[in-house]
């Protein structure tokens, strides 16, 4: 098909702007995975974002017809073919990933796809200010289902979906690196280590592909969640930009006056978010309902002795949930102005004796099972 019959094409030209009005990451790929399927076969579809940090790139979103081990999913990016075809920006379609695999052996990714048992894909790399930063990809079991009809359709639609994801994208951008800000600057008051923050993301996120996969919680946890979690629960004391230096630093046991003050910083982080989210709802976007969740209750405990809420059990969030035992675990290996850091050990053993009184019980079994992954993001970004 030409462009032309596409823009001929009224239900096309519908969908079009549906599609402009998507402002998630989420609700695109939600979008894509409904209304593609009239002009594309595919019988799963994802979305993986480029990680440079790490120097990989790995999974979103995954929507599949069938049920799909995709937690974790983690390629690395750099030195692959991978590179190449974000970095040239055109759709690629490879009909039999076997062969493809054959051909190129040093190619990580296939081995995914082709473990699931898709045969056939279609990548639609995504630029954001002409910078490679992820992509589409499309699979079908079925070999050689791809047309040049559905490549052109793939061509033509490309700009469409870049230009509404690049706008996702830099929104959510914008937004995280601001909170950030003051998360850092939190830190910077509380605590002499700048490494707190970025080992909670990493700990977050190791345990909730954990319990994704290994726990009653997996049918509570997707690839949005994951990412969530990597990318809010650095925000947990971000309230504490609010708390004076007097109560932060001081070398002794708080008063009861200093420590209601104390307690007030779940109240200030949640206060803060909830403006920016507010904003961000007035032009259509909406991030920081996790965040949320995770500054106002990190500080609840299971058996409901906790604050700002007394919360007990599943009351508390998920997410709260598991930022509260990575925040303890850590906060314990620290150096503090009122205490020496604990060893490893030490803190595993306070975090098993919290076991269903300061935190939930499948969370520090599930804890417990990455104590190998705990330790590598300890080592590596300690101070």
């Amino acid at each position: 098909m030409s462009p032309l019959d596409f823009y001929q094409d009224n239900r096309f030209m519908n969908m079009l702007t549906r599609l402009h009005s998507k402002t998630t990451f989420n609700h695109i790929m939600e979008f894509i995975s409904q209304n593609f399927k009239e002009y594309l076969p595919f019988e799963k579809v994802g979305l993986a974002l480029v990680d440079e940090e790490e120097e990989c790139i790995n999974n979103r979103k995954v929507i599949s017809d069938i049920s799909s081990s995709s937690f974790g999913f983690e390629i690395p990016y750099y030195g692959t073919d991978l590179k190449e075809i974000i970095e040239m920006g055109i759709p690629k379609v490879i009909n039999n990933l076997e062969v493809y695999f054959e051909k190129n052996p040093s190619s990580f990714w296939p081995i995914r796809i082709l473990g699931e048992g898709f045969l056939a894909t279609l990548i639609l790399p995504l630029k954001v200010r002409d910078k490679g930063v992820g992509i589409i990809f499309f699979g079908h079991h079925s070999p050689n289902i791809y047309t040049q009809t559905h490549i052109d359709f793939l061509r033509f639609i490309s700009t469409h979906v870049s230009t509404v994801f690049e706008k996702s994208f830099l929104m959510r951008e914008l937004a995280l690196t601001t909170v950030m800000g003051l998360a850092n600057l939190a830190e910077k008051r509380d605590l002499e280590t700048g490494q707190h923050i970025k080992r909670i993301k990493y700990y977050s996120r190791a345990l909730a592909v954990e319990l994704a996969t290994n726990s009653i919680y997996k049918h509570k946890i997707d690839e949005e969640f994951i990412q969530d979690i990597y990318d809010f629960s650095p925000l947990h004391d971000i309230g504490k930009v609010g708390i004076s230096d007097a109560i932060l630093r001081k070398p002794g046991k708080l008063t009861p006056e200093e420590f209601e003050e104390m307690k007030k910083h779940t109240i200030i982080g949640k206060e803060i978010l909830e403006a920016i989210e507010e904003n961000l709802k007035k032009k259509g976007f909406s991030f920081f309902k996790m965040g949320i969740e995770i500054v106002y209750s990190h500080q609840e405990k299971f058996d409901g002795s906790g604050y700002p809420q007394g919360l007990k059990g599943e009351e508390i969030p998920l997410s709260a949930r598991l930022v509260s035992v990575c925040d303890v675990f850590d906060a314990c290996s620290l150096d503090r102005v009122y205490k020496k850091a604990y060893s490893l050990e030490e803190c595993y053993r306070i975090v098993e004796e919290g076991k269903g009184t300061h935190f939930d019980p499948v969370i520090v079994d599930s804890f417990m099972n990455i104590r190998e992954k705990i330790e590598k993001i300890y080592h590596r970004f300690h101070d």
